[in-house]
This record gives structure tokens, C-alpha cells and sequence, in this order.
């Protein structure tokens, strides 16, 4: 209980809730170990809010507590599932994350193309509001296939179900860091599915979006229909109609907030705006006094970060000389 307070208080040290819970620390963790003992546990209510990432999301946020428990469940659902788990699944696993995707892209994409010899069509597919989608029982099912312990699944029931859209028992909220493992779980699958029945060489998976190449335009457009239908099926999930896309690979794919070429990765044109936009932004209200001249410089080693894994030496040279100006002015 105590390590997975630990976990949690990562970066939340200043943060109020935190704060409120923290000062009264062992008699509120010995509270919550006596209530998950006692199977007396239940769920609290979300905080709802929108934030900008870049588009609008709706997050809700669990209370300290919760969190806690959400810390403690998803270290023993890890060593679980993710020595189960497809290797190119890439979203909020350890040695994982997004720039291991796009490398593993690029690695995938020469050995498919013979070192970009022959010819490389990619298929991009991404489902429909995934999160709010995701079943309920579906989930508990799949969850039942590799957990036999009563009361560990009716705690994972509790949290899953402490959650759903005004419709029906579906939904998973955007907010905790269960959902995160729930998706690979849920998605699972799927992943087995297009590497064993489909046999596709060469598929990754970020979350809800993935990618099959294949020098074999035909195929790929073939399977796509296999792939809804088998989302459909078992997982009740509809991929998103505006954004499956077949193209070639040698005219750029956009892939986890890059273009990647052959032989070099782009920024988006849309990320090149925006971070413009924002370093703006904060410069503005720095003057302002709403924010610390530090949180400039926190901003610009963020973008600084983002760009580093592309070629954008001009672009990063850009970012730096937009701070010096804003700086003096």
C-alpha cells in the first residue's frame, strides 16, 4: 500500500487533494487496507474536466484514494498481461512509448521495403472513441481468462464499473492510469488476431491507433474489412470511418505526431504552429504574472525534447531564436 503511494505521489507532491491527503498519511492508507480487506472498498464519484491535448478531451479524475488503489491493481495486472502482450504494442508499457513506436516503424518499414528498394503501402487505422466504448462485460471476460482470484476480479469490477456513459455499462475514463492497462488488455486481441489469423509481418499498435504494411496494396485493402468485422465481433469497437487511410511510403506517413519519410522524420505542420503559438501564449502571460518565467523554459525543453527525435536542426534553431525574442520583448 505504501509503495503504491509512493508510485502515485510521482510528480503530485504540490498538488492540494494530494496535499490534504498526505497529512494525515498512515491513518488513511490503514483506512483503505482495512476497506480492501474488509471487501467494504467501493469507488468513489469523478471530477470532470476538458483539457487541450492538442484536441479537446473530456478527463475525469478519480480522488486520491482511488488513485492509490488504481496505483496498487495496475502493478499486479502488469506482471500479469505484459509478458503476454504482442512486442509491438507500444503505449504505456515500460522500454515502450511513442518514440520506440516510430523507431520500430522506421526498422519495420526498411526491412518491408528491402532498405526502401521495392515498393511499401502502409494501412492506418484508428477506432472510433475508443475509450468510450470499450465494454464492460468484454473486458471482465478477458480479465477472467488469466485472474482466478474472487475477490481481485470483484475489485477490478468495482473500479471498471465505477464508470460509464449516460447509454449503457461501457466506457472507461480517459483519467486513470487502470485505463491504460485495460486498453492493451482489451486490445489484445486484436493484436493476436492480425499477427496469427491474418498473418500481417509487419503491424504496430499505439493505443487505439495502428499500422499494417505491406508491399501489397490488395492485401492490405482486404484485410481492412477482416479487421472491422473481428472489432465488431469480439470486441464491440467500429474502426473510425475519416481516418483509415492507405498510402504509399514514400510520400510520408503520419504516424504518433510525426512524418515519416524513407530516409528522414518531419514534425507536423500543425505541431510546427502550435508550438509556436504556445511559447506566444506563455510568454504572454509571464507578462501578465499568471505564470513564472521558469514555465518558458520548461516549455521550450518539452518542444526541444519533441523535435530532438526528428530531423529539425533549422526548426529547433527557430524555436530557440522565437524564446530570445520573446524574452527581450
Amino acid at each position: 500500500m505504501f509503495q503504491a503511494w509512493e508510485e502515485f505521489i510521482k510528480g503530485k507532491k504540490h498538488k492540494v487533494d494530494v496535499g490534504i491527503f498526505e497529512r494525515s498519511l498512515e491513518d488513511n492508507i490503514f483506512s483503505l487496507y482495512q476497506k480492501l480487506k474488509d471487501k467494504t472498498y467501493r469507488h468513489g464519484n469523478y471530477q470532470e474536466f476538458y483539457v487541450r491535448d492538442p484536441k479537446m478531451r473530456h478527463i475525469h479524475k478519480a480522488c486520491v484514494q482511488d488513485r492509490v488503489v488504481h496505483h496498487l491493481v495496475s502493478k499486479t495486472l502488469e506482471e500479469i498481461f505484459d509478458p503476454t502482450f504482442y512486442a509491438h504494442s507500444y503505449s504505456c508499457r515500460k522500454g515502450k512509448g511513442t518514440h520506440k513506436a516510430v523507431q520500430a516503424f522506421v526498422k519495420l518499414s526498411r526491412k518491408a521495403s528491402r532498405n526502401n528498394t521495392s515498393k511499401l503501402f502502409v494501412l492506418k487505422c484508428d477506432i472510433k472513441k475508443f475509450f468510450a466504448n470499450v465494454d464492460h462485460v468484454v473486458l471482465l471476460s478477458l480479465l477472467e481468462k488469466k485472474i482466478h482470484d474472487k475477490d481481485f476480479l470483484n475489485l477490478l469490477d468495482e473500479i471498471i464499473t465505477s464508470f460509464k456513459t449516460e447509454t449503457d455499462s461501457r466506457g472507461m475514463p480517459i483519467g486513470n492510469l487502470t485505463s491504460q492497462l485495460f486498453a492493451n488488455i482489451y486490445m489484445d486481441p486484436l493484436d493476436q488476431y492480425i499477427k496469427h489469423n491474418l498473418r500481417a509481418k509487419y503491424y504496430i499498435r499505439y493505443a487505439d491507433d495502428f499500422v499494417i504494411m505491406s508491399n501489397n496494396q490488395e492485401y492490405l485493402q482486404g484485410i481492412l474489412s477482416l479487421v472491422g468485422q473481428f472489432l465488431k465481433e469480439e470486441l464491440k469497437l467500429t474502426l473510425h470511418p475519416n481516418k483509415i487511410e492507405i498510402r504509399d511510403y514514400y510520400l510520408g506517413i503520419d504516424f504518433l505526431g510525426y512524418v515519416i519519410f524513407p530516409k528522414f522524420i518531419l514534425p507536423r505542420t500543425k505541431t510546427k504552429k502550435r508550438i509556436f503559438r504556445k511559447l506566444t501564449e506563455k510568454a504572454q502571460k509571464i507578462n501578465e504574472g499568471k505564470a513564472s518565467p521558469e514555465s518558458l523554459n520548461q516549455a521550450l525543453q518539452s518542444y526541444l525534447g519533441y523535435l530532438s527525435h526528428c530531423n529539425s536542426h533549422k526548426l529547433s534553431q527557430e524555436v530557440k531564436n522565437q524564446i530570445l525574442f520573446l524574452q527581450t520583448n
